[in-house]
């Protein structure tokens, strides 16, 4: 038998919001999968172990944020690459991309 929760999933906040999954069918996206992912990378740190060994001089964004960036695109199911322009002006895209800062992470 299948055990089924109402219990809402507390993530870390975003910008000082409050971000939660829960399951009353309120507003909804099917992307939100990245969050668990955000939340992983800010405890594991991964991604920020990779060094970025570019000459900086020439750098418009940091690696972590372009690795983050197609990492999480996969994970959505965008596989090509040809959809960075259209997804970063959402804004669940742009909250999703977003760390969850040292004063936003529990204690």
């Amino acid at each position: 038998m299948s055990n089924y929760t109402s219990q809402p999933l507390h993530f870390s906040p975003i910008s000082g919001k409050k971000v939660e999954a829960d399951f009353d069918g309120g507003e909804m996206t099917s992307d939100a999968g990245v969050l668990l992912l955000r939340e992983t990378e800010a405890q594991l740190g991964i991604i920020a172990a990779i060094h970025d060994l570019r000459d900086l001089r020439y750098v418009d964004h940091q690696l972590k944020d372009l690795i983050t960036q197609r990492v999480n695109q996969i994970a959505c199911g965008y596989e090509d690459a040809n959809d960075c322009n259209a997804l970063r002006q959402e804004q669940r895209t742009q909250n999703q991309n977003q760390a969850p800062s040292a004063l936003d992470l529990p204690t």
